[in-house]
């Protein structure tokens, strides 16, 4: 049965993950369809607010992704209005997003979590904080967005030249092992799924355009009771950020001390083709408009 009839998605938005929102919300917008919606497409900007008093919608299925749509920002305008809308709320958002202030937070919690540091930009070409390899990535954006290895001084070259628009930047310790992914649904773990990436790690290109050469391997090749703690890991870390609806997070199973390190948790994890929360889903029996269909259902006020 469905809670609300009147439904706005939002999509596209500014940030430099518009070409994977758009990708994700054309999926989100036909299973709405199949599950009977009444539904107001709004490709996302400033004059959001103002979209949403004029379509006077029921609920607002969120399906933006990076800055504006998953950092608390758009949560925000949509708490001004009063309308219920999916995923978490401004706190959980704008906390998973700046992964600087959520991996303290992580290590405050007794969570294991790579070294990193914050430095800013201009600092980079002389930082030694850390010897080769090591990985730097923004504080703000998903989808790896800006996340690069770095193995010696050339690398540190790129990466400063292909991002020169940053004002500050992550270094952080390089952990070698396997890539475990784990999805949350409500206050439940799902399951967890193993990412054999086709490039170094699992990077924009391997979350959406990879066709198929990255392995998902489900279930992930770890002990049963690796797998039973990483999924608890998953859960504390999602109610210790005060998460709502669903998250997927990320982790390293190192090589050598075979202990979980988490990487992030994403409070709007992609729903493409590729994506890995549908997949661990589906895995379960949650058919992907089963689980559309749960989001929206879930969506509330004051999240």
């Amino acid at each position: 049965m469905n809670k609300y009839k009147k439904v706005m998605l939002i999509y596209g938005g500014i940030s430099s993950e518009r070409e994977i929102s758009i990708i994700s919300s054309n999926e989100i917008r036909k299973s709405l369809e199949r599950n009977g919606y009444n539904i107001i497409n709004i490709d996302a900007n400033e004059s959001l607010e103002q979209d949403i008093y004029k379509a006077n919608p029921e609920a607002i299925f969120n399906g933006l992704h990076g800055y504006w749509g998953e950092d608390g920002q758009v949560q925000k305008i949509i708490e001004n209005t009063n309308v219920p809308y999916t995923h978490s709320g401004v706190y959980s958002s704008e906390l998973a997003m700046d992964k600087h202030k959520s991996g303290e937070l992580f290590k405050k919690n007794k969570i294991l979590y790579p070294k990193t540091f914050l430095i800013p930009f201009n600092e980079l070409k002389s930082c030694s904080k850390l010897k080769f390899p090591f990985v730097l990535k923004p504080r703000n954006d998903g989808s790896s967005v800006g996340v690069s290895i770095i193995k010696d001084e050339s690398g540190v070259d790129e990466y400063i030249s292909n991002n020169f628009h940053l004002n500050e930047v992550l270094i952080q310790e390089f952990i070698k092992g396997k890539e475990i992914q784990v999805a949350v649904i409500g206050n439940k773990t799902v399951g967890s799924i193993e990412i054999v990436p086709k490039n170094e790690f699992y990077d924009y290109e391997s979350k959406y355009f990879d066709s198929g050469k990255t392995q998902h391997i489900l279930p992930p090749r770890i002990l049963n009771k690796e797998k039973d703690l990483v999924e608890n890991i998953a859960l504390d870390v999602h109610k210790l950020l005060k998460c709502k609806g669903i998250s997927r997070s990320d982790f390293i199973l190192d090589d050598g001390t075979k202990e979980f390190y988490l990487l992030e948790l994403n409070t709007q994890p992609g729903m493409t083709s590729t994506s890995l929360v549908p997949e661990i889903a589906k895995e379960k029996g949650m058919s992907f408009d089963e689980l559309i269909n749960w989001i929206l259902n879930d969506a509330t006020t004051n999240r």
